[in-house]
């Protein structure tokens, strides 16, 4: 318990300071937005008091910086907050005044609905409010006052679904993102949300204003991003995975004998110039539209990225020998390092993934060629801003369009990587990668049913069938738009190559990923990766 006199916010003077950095540390672990759980953290310390973001220093690695505001309750308000709000509580509290004692609770502000308008009065005013090291400067848009107006209260709401930020609803026409670990710099989901905002692009969510704090030195760090509440129907892969769903019903009704239909006889790339076969729009059904529509808007993300005027922070750069270079020696590193890692794990891995899994093993140096293949090669093609962590859960479904969000890049990697400029293959990349696991996602939510019945494998090439001509699809749109725009390769092998490093970069990476996190999904993209190889050494051939 935190013992202060006077008032609650004496809790960051004298020793009141470190009793409360202690508690930091337990209450940080147990956050879902804490991205420092697998290390042990030494110490916490509060580096400013408006808001407090808390510094964990963690035995290894480099110092991590959270955002986490925090307000008191006290009396028969924090005896409420202890029943309905227990995991909001940072640590007990009491308060010594000249007139009596005061006990109560210090929590996570976020769910105190004063706190959360004064933040939203805040970017409306362009408020200003000074620390001690710093200041908080909130800001809007010109998009703020019209997705504002209405006349109908805002009351806010946290979000149920927390992941590495929390968000705030106001009523159904704003939402609220604060960033819990946070970097110095700009933020790419307020720096992207920002241009795309003032293009009146209209497949993303609008940005309505920023909270960013700004220190002594001048450095910027985004804490907070407002942007208009997007109505939706839940995102693109659980709209996808539901399709799916409807999909199996139609195949487990195809007679038996039509598997000859399935098999997809050529590579991805060549398949785009072809017809989809009735066969496919009749068992895919009204999804193929989706991926064609999905197809779209990303190819038009990608030219509004390509287009921003008068801003060195988006143009387009060409792929120099140094930029070739330090992906190349990314790429193998993460070969080299699945590679390891995958080779430790072969004696537990299931025995139908065995096989594969060494296969995969004994390719790394097809790997490796293949990733050289993209640091040999001198193209054309331009490098621009992207959405960098692109995949059907990024994409909310609308119940007629698809709307493009969260373009924060992934959360794991330094802010500096995630501003860096690519090439837009690596959003198709990622895109591509989530319409192969979604079938395997759908079937997983069955597996019951499918192992009474015993369908499991006599599904496979149905899966195979409909992640193929999905992809198609998709890709058939994307480059009707992205194959014209100034970024895009020169010839067909430019874009071959690149997107060959693309997606086989990717399934290591999955692998790796599976293997810490879902060992029984590792064999998608061990397959994947053997999938390319043996595209690729069959093209060379």
């Amino acid at each position: 318990m935190l013992i202060v006199n006077e008032r609650w916010e004496r809790i960051l003077e004298g020793e009141a300071r470190g009793h409360l950095e202690a508690c930091l540390r337990d209450v940080l672990k147990s956050r879902r937005w804490f991205a420092g759980k697998a290390r042990a953290i030494e110490s916490v310390r509060i580096i400013e008091s408006l808001p407090i973001p808390c510094r964990s220093s963690a035995v290894t690695g480099t110092p991590e910086t959270y955002a986490f505001p925090v307000t008191a309750a006290l009396g028969e308000q924090a005896a409420q907050i202890q029943k309905d709000m227990p995991g909001t509580i940072v640590t007990t509290l009491k308060v010594w005044t000249k007139e009596c004692e005061q006990t109560g609770v210090l929590y996570d502000a976020l769910w105190n609905p004063d706190f959360s308008t004064t933040l939203l009065s805040a970017i409306g005013q362009g408020s200003r409010f000074t620390g001690e090291t710093g200041a908080l400067i909130a800001s809007s848009t010109q998009a703020y006052g019209k997705l504002i107006s209405g006349g109908a209260a805002l009351e806010p709401a946290v979000m149920k679904a927390e992941q590495s930020n929390t968000s705030v609803a106001y009523g159904d026409r704003l939402i609220m993102k604060v960033y819990r670990r946070v970097e110095n710099g700009v933020n790419p989901d307020l720096e992207i949300g920002r241009i795309l905002t003032t293009m009146n692009f209209p497949h993303a969510p609008p940005v309505a204003g920023s909270i960013e704090y700004i220190r002594a030195n001048g450095e910027t760090i985004t804490t907070a991003i407002l942007q208009g509440f997007v109505h939706n129907q839940g995102d693109a892969w659980k709209y996808t995975l539901e399709a799916f769903d409807r999909y199996l019903e139609r195949c487990r009704a195809q007679p038996t004998g039509r598997e000859d239909e399935l098999t997809l006889n050529e590579p991805l790339l060549e398949l785009v110039h072809k017809e989809i076969p009735t066969f496919a729009r009749e068992l895919i059904g009204p999804y193929l539209e989706s991926g064609v529509r999905i197809g779209q808007r990303t190819a038009e993300l990608h030219v509004a990225l390509a287009n921003v005027q008068n801003n060195p922070d988006f143009t387009p750069e060409p792929f120099s020998l140094e930029y070739r270079r330090s992906r190349y020696e990314s790429m193998c590193r993460l070969a080299s390092q699945t590679s390891s890692l995958l080779k430790g794990r072969l004696n537990d891995l299931p025995s139908d993934t065995d096989q594969e899994a060494r296969l995969v093993v004994n390719s790394e140096a097809q790997i490796l060629d293949r990733f050289r293949d993209f640091f040999e090669l001198e193209t054309s093609a331009l490098r621009i801003r992207c959405h960098g962590d692109y995949h059907l859960g990024q994409v909310l479904y609308t119940g007629q369009d698809f709307v493009i969000s969260d373009f924060e890049g992934e959360p794991a990697r330094p802010l500096s990587e995630r501003r860096m400029k690519h090439t837009p293959i690596m959003d198709v990349a990622g895109m591509l990668r989530s319409f192969q696991y979604a079938p395997y996602a759908a079937l997983s939510r069955q597996q019951s049913t499918l192992v009474a019945e015993g369908d499991g494998g006599r599904l496979d090439p149905w899966v195979r069938f409909w992640s193929g001509w999905v992809s198609v699809v998709f890709l058939k749109a994307y480059l009707a738009i992205a194959g014209r725009a100034s970024f895009w390769p020169g010839s067909q092998e430019e874009f071959q190559v690149l997107f060959d490093a693309h997606l086989l970069e990717k399934a290591v990476y999955e692998i790796r990923y599976e293997l810490n996190n879902r060992p029984g999904w590792v064999k998608i993209p061990i397959r994947a990766v053997l999938e390319i190889l043996e595209t690729t050494t069959r093209k060379a051939i």
